[in-house]
């Protein structure tokens, strides 16, 4: 599962950048930041309105995923935010996982 952290205005966008990566399912989450506007202000930071892109990304395709955002979040004005991703073979069975990575393998009886 990837999880990206952006300015809700770009939410759409980085959306669609992560649906080359073969993504199967994405969910996005608005969330408002905590700091208050005085930080924001030394910070330099304009907007604390964020989305949380969640993403399904399959295993091979996350380094690369991961690289493309990165590349993004220093050219793209307005366009910071930070990237992670999480396991998820250890919470869901793989049936579900399969479906979520976008894997169209059919195992009968433990082949494929």
């Amino acid at each position: 599962m990837l999880i990206t952290v952006v300015n809700r205005t770009k939410a759409l966008f980085y959306q669609d950048l992560l649906e080359q990566f073969e993504v199967n399912a994405q969910m996005v989450l608005y969330g408002k930041g905590t700091a208050n506007s005085q930080m924001l202000a030394r910070l330099g930071l304009i907007e604390s309105d964020k989305a949380i892109i969640i993403s399904c990304v399959r295993e091979d395709m996350v380094k690369e995923a991961l690289e493309m955002l990165n590349e993004k979040f220093n050219t793209v004005k307005n366009g910071n935010g930070i990237a992670y991703t999480i396991p998820l073979y250890n919470l869901i069975g793989v049936s579900t996982y399969q479906l979520l990575s976008n894997d169209r393998t059919v195992k009968e009886g433990g082949k494929k």
